[in-house]
């Protein structure tokens, strides 16, 4: 089994270093020195910026998804291959013809439903991972909207 989880663990860091902040400092650094009528090149920047954070954040709570999704792949494997030992003992120790067919059955009624106790798991695990990534956008968007009033320099009505 660990055989299999280096590089599991390999592959979940050089996902985690790829950071989309680190070429965006450059661009907004860029675009702050750039001067265009009628927009407020400080406010862009700075709603660029929560934007590219929010990406960020998104990107977090999808790598954590995907590292959580991995760990719980590898405790069914472990745990499969364990109770798979012990199942197979146990089917050496049976004696007529109708008691194997009896613990066959049974086996593969448990398998059965621990398969779809563990997909149920593997459903609440990706369920959340992509409500968290989602949420990290779907947070920022209303503020993004907003933030379009102070770049494009429009006045404020009376009232707002």
């Amino acid at each position: 089994m660990t055989e299999l989880s280096k590089p599991l663990s390999d592959l979940l860091k050089s996902m985690a270093s790829m950071d989309v902040t680190k070429g965006s400092e450059q661009m907004l650094g860029f675009l702050a020195g750039l001067n265009i009528p009628g927009v407020n090149m400080d406010a862009l920047v700075a709603s660029q910026r929560d934007n590219i954070e929010a990406l960020s954040a998104s990107n977090r709570a999808a790598l954590e998804g995907v590292k959580a999704v991995g760990e719980w792949q590898m405790k069914i494997l472990k745990e499969t291959a364990q109770e798979l030992t012990v199942a197979l003992g146990g089917l050496t120790k049976v004696g007529s013809p109708q008691q194997l067919v009896a613990a066959e059955a049974d086996l593969a009624k448990k398998a059965f439903e621990t398969a779809v106790s563990k997909m149920r798991e593997l459903s609440e695990i990706v369920t959340k991972a992509n409500q968290q990534a989602t949420n990290a956008i779907v947070n920022r968007i209303p503020a993004s909207l907003e933030e379009i009033k102070d770049v494009l320099k429009l006045p404020q009505t009376p009232g707002s």
